[in-house]
């Protein structure tokens, strides 16, 4: 949700994000989300194909 359509991270989804994780835990995950978004564009865009990198 928050990569296809960050409006859609309303309240409610930070609300139920929040019953389970800290905000230090909030931002971890984000940039983990962040990270490996941002690699499977490059590998898309390289158009790589899997196991052909190693």
């Amino acid at each position: 949700m928050l990569v296809w359509d960050p409006e859609g991270a309303d309240d409610r989804v930070w609300a139920m994000l929040r019953e389970q994780l800290t905000d230090p835990e909030i931002v971890e995950l984000g940039s983990f989300i962040a990270v490996t978004y941002g690699q499977q564009r490059v590998i898309k865009t390289w158009g790589v194909g899997h196991g052909e990198l190693r």
